[in-house]
């Protein structure tokens, strides 16, 4: 679910259209905006993905940093500019994108249309009626969750956000179930905490899959209670089922993070289950934050596992 609006480039006497702006000129059109593709990627190209035409991306997502929860989607096709924002998101990213639509409207001298043909204009583009979009959205979070899913997901500029019945309840509850969902949205992007990465191997000796997560000594960390294969890593697995899950536990002596090695390498459901209560609390449905470990603390959790919690 989503809702997109078109804007026609900008004509040129005798030359046809405006060439179609690149990513950096796109990300000037309204302060402070940035972008949130994978630039800690060891691949990722700066230079020339800053440089890049719109035309030659499937889409740039864009938003503020510290006030988007999802952001929203600027493309170009057909000789025209299009901004989707995802069903639902949050009222900062509407206001954020609805301030876009007004300045990439006057900036093509061109008119704004939705996807349903509504034409608006750079003067009355700010006062498009998105709430009905965010109570859709809310609704079939709802509807999905009563019907057979335990947990639905979303994906933020950052993290994602998972949503069980109790957290809806609490959301639809609220005086104001859009400003709740916003919040709850907007924070989860903005933790002060590293969100662990899925990494996959598989066993030489069975050809298993194993999914792993690390967990690093004074590093403030979320991750998932019960494992899952995220969205973005089905297709790299395809068919391809994660047999268990582990957790390597990493740190040291003193201060000197180079020195730092594996201290063990725990059944990702050991760790859980021996995992003091006051080092955790959840985020969401999903994922937890787990507190700063000691090198004490890692001692204390290895040994309370024993060696029964230990992967092979």
């Amino acid at each position: 679910m989503s809702i997109t609006f078109f804007v026609k480039n900008k004509k040129k006497f005798l030359v046809g259209l405006a060439p179609v702006m690149s990513v950096e000129e796109a990300l000037r059109l309204v302060p402070n905006l940035s972008q949130y593709a994978d630039e800690d990627d060891e691949e990722f190209d700066a230079e020339g993905f800053y440089g890049a035409k719109l035309s030659e991306l499937d889409c740039l997502v864009a938003g503020t940093d510290g006030l988007s929860g999802r952001g929203f989607e600027i493309g170009y096709e057909d000789g025209a500019y299009n901004v989707r924002i995802v069903t639902p998101s949050t009222r900062t990213d509407w206001k954020i994108a609805l301030e876009y639509l007004k300045n990439l409207a006057i900036k093509m001298d061109s008119e704004i249309v939705s996807e349903d043909g509504e034409k608006f204009s750079a003067q009355n583009i700010e006062s498009f009626n998105y709430e009905p979009d965010i109570r859709a959205g809310l609704e079939a979070i709802e509807q999905n969750l009563q019907k057979e899913a335990q947990i639905s997901t979303i994906y933020g500029i950052r993290n994602e956000v998972s949503f069980d019945k109790k957290i809806m309840a609490r959301i639809l509850g609220a005086k104001d179930p859009a400003g709740e969902f916003s919040k709850f949205v907007t924070d989860i992007q903005n933790l002060d905490a590293y969100f662990a990465n899925q990494m996959f191997y598989r066993r030489n000796d069975s050809g298993e899959i194993i999914g792993q997560y690390v967990l690093s000594q004074d590093v403030v960390t979320v991750l998932p209670f019960e494992p899952s294969v995220e969205y973005k890593n089905l297709q790299m697995l395809g068919d391809e089922k994660v047999a268990r899950w582990k957790i390597a536990i990493f740190g040291g002596e003193g201060d000197d993070e180079e020195k730092y090695e594996i201290l063990a390498t725990l059944k990702y459901e050991s760790f859980i289950q021996n995992l003091p209560k006051d080092k955790y609390e959840f985020i969401d449905a999903k994922n937890i934050v787990v507190s700063a470990f000691s090198k004490a603390e890692f001692d204390a959790l290895i040994a309370k596992c024993g060696k029964e919690g230990l992967a092979d």
